[in-house]
């Protein structure tokens, strides 16, 4: 059944997973390593870092809004051109200056292509696909394809940088862009012809978001729920800094080597990224068997109890930097992020007024948004004061404090969401399906 499904999806569809797949392969690919690089080869303070890092992944979600207005009135294939030629033109940029002016320029253009391909993607597996019979599978290929190159990117990038130079990291992912640059003019074709566009105008969009933030109840959520998303942020951002300079990955390596050989064919192969992208790993893993498992639970204590795995996780590399420990705490968040990401957005869809989910479930990337621009600036202040700082000062770094730090926007996003659940969704977690409309 499943075979007879993915012959019945049109080629337009498959060029766009493609697309897919070698966007998130560069990007992840890049932003893995992006710590490290600005941090030990640029020499970018870490507060510094923070805050540049936190206003790119933030801007990544904030700027979909308005692109895939654009990209529904004037149409796909422009929109992809004009991505995936600002996403070469971002990364050939990000690997060829070490001048902070210039770097941000780079990540701006990044931000922005990237911004343009997340709802043309989505936009174009809907608009190929069938309710009820194509659908679920077309987006079952879409999200494969994303954690795809989850865990591609960074095993490319590790093998780029410990076989030539950093800046190639960049340049590998610029050729990856450029590559789907030629597919955008080639090979993809609009998946709506003119006469059919009905994209929402710019004016439309402000006007959805004044509706969204005038509910008060749901920009609440919104805000308690940024940071778990504040947390994931600071898992990719900081934690492959971190354990390149604290935990002894080659000897973690020699030890994996000792059961399986990969060194004998692969090289020198686990560096932080690569070790971070265990997450990407088991959430491919475990997503089906947990949502299977968690299926009866209501949403809300959903999200409460893997907001709270999620937060707990970050006990163990508290306690030690060894890399099997840090690996463990990677694998314990990796559970609680498979209960409560997807849950999130099943429950914005579902507390929405009837007319307005669309509306609402484009509004809830809000929530990431809101946590990644906070999450950069507040992580990158505590890795100065309490690591960097320290070693500066020839003292140990303080690695309790630094993670209570990040530990905190978890107990506030639980605590937040115990008591959401009790006062502004009444009935608990079976407030999962009531609705907090304005």
């Amino acid at each position: 059944m499943r075979a007879r499904l993915l012959r019945q999806l049109p080629g337009t569809l498959y060029s766009a997973v493609v697309m897919e797949l070698f966007e998130r392969l560069a990007y992840y690919g890049m932003v893995l390593v992006l710590g490290i690089y600005l941090v030990q080869h640029i020499g970018l303070r870490p507060d510094v870092y923070g805050t540049l890092y936190g206003v790119f992944t933030g801007a990544l979600y904030l700027l979909p809004l308005f692109a895939g207005a654009l990209a529904d009135r004037f149409g796909y294939r422009p929109a992809l051109v004009v991505a995936f030629a600002t996403l070469t033109g971002g990364y050939v940029l990000l690997g060829s200056t070490t001048r902070v002016g210039l770097i941000c320029v780079a990540l701006g253009l990044i931000a922005i292509g990237g911004s343009i391909v997340k709802p043309t993607i989505s936009g174009t597996v809907t608009r190929t696909t069938e309710e009820g019979s194509t659908r679920p599978v077309g987006f079952g290929l879409y999200y494969m394809v994303i954690n795809a190159g989850g865990l591609i990117g960074p095993v490319v990038a590790a093998q780029v940088r410990n076989r030539t130079e950093f800046r190639y990291v960049f340049w590998v992912s610029a050729a990856s862009c450029a590559l789907m640059l030629v597919q955008a003019l080639v090979a993809f074709r609009e998946p709506v012809d003119a006469e059919q566009r009905r994209g929402r105008s710019v004016g439309r969009v402000l006007a959805d978001t004044v509706l969204v933030l005038g509910n008060w109840r749901f920009v609440l959520l919104l805000v308690i729920f940024s940071g778990f998303w504040g947390m994931i942020n600071v898992l990719f951002g900081f934690m492959p800094l971190l354990v390149d300079g604290f935990s002894k990955l080659p000897a973690a390596e020699a030890a994996i080597d000792r059961i399986v050989p990969i060194t004998s064919w692969a090289g020198h192969w686990l560096n932080p990224e690569v070790f971070v992208s265990l997450d990407a790993l088991l959430i491919v893993l475990l997503q089906a068997p947990v949502s299977v498992a968690t299926r009866r639970w209501r949403t809300l204590s959903a999200m409460l109890v893997g907001t709270a795995v999620c937060t707990l996780a970050w006990v163990m590399p508290a306690t030690s930097r060894a890399a099997a420990i840090v690996a463990l705490g990677i694998a314990v968040w990796s559970v609680g992020e498979t209960i409560a990401s997807a849950r999130f957005f099943q429950y914005c869809g579902t507390i929405a007024p009837p007319d307005q989910v669309a509306v609402y479930l484009g509004y809830s990337f809000f929530a990431i948004f809101l946590g990644n621009l906070y999450s950069g600036p507040w992580a990158g202040f505590l890795y100065q004061r309490f690591v960097t700082d320290r070693v500066a000062a020839h003292l140990a770094p303080n690695f309790h404090i630094f993670f209570a730090g990040v530990m905190l926007m978890g107990v506030l996003a639980t605590a937040g969401l115990a008591v959401y659940g009790a006062v502004v969704a009444p009935g608990g977690g079976a407030a999962g399906e009531a609705k907090v409309g304005g």
